[in-house]
């Protein structure tokens, strides 16, 4: 009688989908979870209502730098100035959930007993960063849901008018692209915070990191583009300049840019050399990411 030995090779990707639904329930769960898309929502109505306030003061020319305050209230540019809030706003916030979402496990201890049960380092970060796509993704469409909202209620509140003639199937083609532009340039800054909480095993690292080069990186590049010569081109090969050339294909009134002060400064990059650089930047915080984790000895 011959025993036959049979081995079943199990792709390094089986028991993924599992883990991340395990991820997606843990951080919807999370009181920060809401937390943080009540912030985003908030934000988003605060603005909003302050544009309100402003419009029925008597600013000669609206202000300086600042365009028709009633074209920011009308309903065609209420999904285009969500995405914009997102794009800045909302970066901030991704970069507190993606540090949170590996940093806390470092600091509640937990960080073993996690990687005992999801077989490999791989499958746990992967699961991870999934989920953390995921729910960004679904804030930004919570996100633009509310702008929306709270714009019907300004106009309303307003007085104007609701004129849905801008409601074209080229209009909702150019806010599709915006959104996932929107999520692109998210994604640096959330990679960053990311690998900074696996190299300080927290979450604070990570956030520290991540919001202090998304608004910091703003300034010293504004002073590298005043100092002429080589190092005004520097800003061009670092996130904000970059970020600002994608998020200025956004469809706002004249004078609503909410790019960095940098941009009015230098020349901006053009669009294929800002995909490409925080696509870089994005893939090189990820591979660090899956590197760091898997060679560092995990302790909690």
């Amino acid at each position: 009688m011959t025993n036959t030995i049979s081995t079943v090779k199990t792709s390094p990707f089986s028991g993924l989908g599992r883990m991340i639904g395990a991820e997606l329930f843990k951080l919807r769960k999370r009181t920060m979870t809401k937390v943080l898309i009540l912030i985003l929502v908030g934000i988003i109505t605060l603005v909003n209502f302050l544009l309100l306030a402003i419009s029925k003061v008597d600013l000669p020319g609206g202000g300086p730098g600042m365009g028709n305050i009633q074209d920011m209230l009308g309903l065609p540019a209420a999904i285009p100035f969500a995405l914009a809030m997102i794009s800045s706003f909302g970066s901030a916030l991704a970069i507190i959930m993606a540090a949170n979402s590996i940093g806390n496990e470092y600091n509640w201890k937990t960080i073993r007993t996690a990687l005992i049960s999801s077989e490999s380092r791989f499958k746990f970060l992967t699961a991870k960063l999934v989920s953390l796509a995921a729910l960004v993704l679904a804030g930004m469409l919570i996100g633009v849901v509310a702008g929306f909202a709270v714009g019907m209620i300004t106009t309303a509140i307003g007085g104007y008018s609701f004129n849905f003639g801008f409601a074209t199937g080229s209009y909702f083609w150019e806010q599709f692209l915006q959104f996932w532009r929107t999520f692109y340039v998210i994604m640096p800054y959330a990679l960053l915070g990311f690998l900074m909480a696996i190299v300080g095993r927290s979450a604070m690292p990570g956030i520290a990191t991540g919001i202090g080069v998304q608004f910091l990186e703003s300034i010293i590049t504004m002073f590298m583009v005043l100092a002429g010569g080589w190092i005004a081109k520097v800003p061009n090969f670092l996130l904000s300049a970059n970020v600002n050339a994608i998020t200025s294909l956004n469809d706002l009134p004249q004078g609503f840019g909410m790019g960095n002060t940098s941009n009015a400064l230098e020349a901006a990059p053009s669009i294929p050399h800002a995909f490409i650089t925080l696509g870089i930047y994005a893939l090189a915080f990820l591979a660090m990411a899956y590197y760091l984790f898997r060679k560092k000895d995990v302790t909690g």
